[in-house]
């Protein structure tokens, strides 16, 4: 069974039209070619501190700065049954196109749910900048291997691990120095964004 991951339940629509005589279920829709499932943008997160050490929930910069061993990702509350609908579809497939949007957050979006949840089979990319069905029809004429795009999940990886460095270790920092009651947020966009706005 080929499975196909979306980004949103509107690429969704569009992709399992076009793949023939769509029947639409609650977390998937079943085509000619395939099932075609979606997320809701990241259905993952990295988690907080305190998950990798309860001491670190208590703020203090004798345990600065924070760097896990290896980082730990754990489901959105808002959107598991979703989450958990994919997993179960990942188990069942012989074949994934990853057909997320064609940039790093929508490799990031698809590859991450496929390390979490173990998936070993094969891997190809459906790499749209349109929708249209002349768009989809020509992509899926053209997939692209798995290797083609797998550097762009390991830059959004890069991103995402940094934002999360910077702005744990920062805020709590800054917070720290500060002595004030409320906390003082760092970001690794955020603050030198605010910043040129702020002195320019």
């Amino acid at each position: 069974m080929k499975l196909y991951l979306c980004e949103k339940p509107s690429q969704a629509k569009d992709i399992a039209h076009v793949l023939g005589h769509p029947v639409h279920q609650k977390t998937h829709i079943k085509t000619d070619a395939g099932i075609v499932t979606w997320a809701f943008g990241h259905l993952l997160e990295l988690v907080t501190p305190e998950v990798y050490d309860e001491s670190l929930k208590k703020w203090s910069r004798e345990t600065l700065p924070i760097i896990p061993d290896k980082f730990q990702l754990q489901p959105k509350a808002n959107a598991i049954d979703q989450f958990r609908a994919i997993g179960t579809l990942l188990k069942q497939c012989s074949e994934l196109i990853i057909a997320t949007d064609a940039d790093r957050e929508g490799e990031m979006i698809a590859r991450e749910l496929v390390e979490y949840f173990g998936y070993k089979g094969k891997i190809t990319r459906l790499w749209l900048s349109a929708l249209d069905p002349e768009s989809i029809r020509k992509a899926l004429s053209k997939l692209k291997s798995d290797s083609e795009t797998h550097p762009l999940y390991e830059a959004a990886l890069a991103r995402s691990r940094g934002d999360w460095l910077v702005g744990i270790n920062m805020t709590r920092a800054a917070t720290l120095r500060s002595g004030e009651k409320g906390v003082s947020s760092v970001g690794r966009v955020q603050t030198p964004t605010l910043e040129h706005f702020t002195f320019k």
